[in-house]
């Protein structure tokens, strides 16, 4: 605490930081909470967005779950309501 208010970080920081572990198991709860599979397409091409990291690491990590959003046939769906699902070019 002493070290951030000398550097005037404080307040610009998190108060915590979380392993990379922790975040995949956060990530994996939120995916989880998604009731469609275009939801959890929409999820993970958000956190591809946002941490490419943890993106990856997420889908390696649980293969069985995440393939079938992110392939076939989840991004079929997604491809004939991309004009929907449009956020930023990547």
């Amino acid at each position: 605490m002493s070290e951030k208010q000398q550097l005037k970080l404080h307040g610009l920081l998190p108060p915590a930081v979380l392993t990379q572990e922790d975040e995949v198991k956060i990530a994996l709860l939120n995916f989880e909470r998604c009731a469609a599979d275009l939801d959890k397409y929409i999820y993970l091409m958000d956190l591809l967005a946002r941490n490419e990291r943890l993106f990856y690491r997420v889908i390696m990590d649980n293969l069985e779950v995440t393939l079938p959003i992110i392939y076939t046939p989840t991004v079929g769906l997604a491809c004939q309501n991309f004009g929907l699902l449009f956020r930023h070019p990547q």
